[in-house]
């Protein structure tokens, strides 16, 4: 039967030296009206941030609500040191408490220095993460993005793997699929993976599955919806990346130009260069 549970070991790990001695927050629910922010170290809420939060409150569930952190301050309320955003959503959609852990003994200084380590020092989860476990819970924007994928002949990668194990098909630009699929390019995207599997490009070399390599080309493509499927696929089969990247770099070095990426450069570079192939009909550069 496949194991799908793993359980906490560490046995193989060694055990960190000096451990803090520290009491354990106290978990409760906590009235949004006993909390308040410190300017000191908080962040200002911006329209930007003002957008989060809509955001969250949109699709609020308690589900995805992990407890605010707090410290004591006085007359019985709770400085709010990690939750801002979350805990601004759910009142507006009408909650009146939240769960939080509270910290005793925390002045304002190691209030901000947990602030600082909480939003400094997390553990980011990666985007092929997040799509592994919305693929898990059949949400829709994950559906979507594997079968425009699945419809090349190409898989959307739910595991990271090392550049040495890694195979042509096998796509891990996670949030430029997601971001392509989105904005409505999804059967765009579609036909470029399958003229790219269908190139002799595409099926002898992993490079050009890269995210630094697949994301420009997409989106060159999608800069240029006219091309016909079979040109494209001779495009693909024209391409040098090592002279087209030398090319960026080159271009990267004139003015105007240093202070952008070398992804954006060798993305206008690639659509310049597609826009040029369908207009002389496959002409060779």
């Amino acid at each position: 039967m496949m194991r799908i549970y793993r359980p906490i070991d560490i046995a193989d790990q060694p055990v960190p030296n000096e451990l803090p001695i520290e009491d354990r927050p106290a978990l409760q629910w906590i009235p949004i009206e006993r909390l308040v922010i410190d300017d000191r170290y908080q962040r200002p809420l911006l329209e930007a941030n003002w957008e989060i939060i809509r955001r969250i409150a949109r699709s609020f569930t308690w589900t995805r609500f992990s407890p605010v952190m707090v410290a004591p301050v006085e007359d019985g309320r709770f400085a709010l040191i990690d939750g801002q955003h979350r805990t601004h959503a759910a009142a507006l959609v009408g909650h009146t408490a939240v769960p939080g852990a509270i910290n005793h003994h925390l002045d304002p200084a190691a209030q901000a220095a947990a602030f600082a380590g909480i939003n400094g020092d997390m553990t980011r989860v990666h985007p092929i993460q997040v799509f592994k476990a919305a693929l898990a819970a059949g949400e829709a924007w994950a559906v979507e993005c594997q079968q425009v994928v699945a419809k090349a002949g190409c898989q959307l990668m739910t595991v990271q793997a090392s550049s040495e194990k890694r195979q042509v098909r096998q796509v891990y630009a996670v949030s430029a699929i997601r971001q392509m699929v989105a904005a409505g390019h999804g059967e765009l995207v579609t036909r470029s993976l399958t003229a790219l599997a269908r190139s002799t490009f595409g099926a002898n070399f992993t490079d050009a599955w890269t995210n630094e390599t697949l994301k420009p080309l997409l989106s060159a493509t999608i800069a240029v919806p006219e091309v016909r499927y079979g040109t494209l696929v001779e495009f693909f089969d024209s391409l040098d990346l090592a002279t087209t990247n030398a090319n960026a770099a080159k271009i990267r070095t004139q003015p105007g130009y240093s202070q952008r990426s070398h992804m954006a450069v060798f993305t206008e570079l690639l659509t310049a260069m597609l826009q040029r192939w369908h207009r002389e009909g496959g002409t060779p550069r």
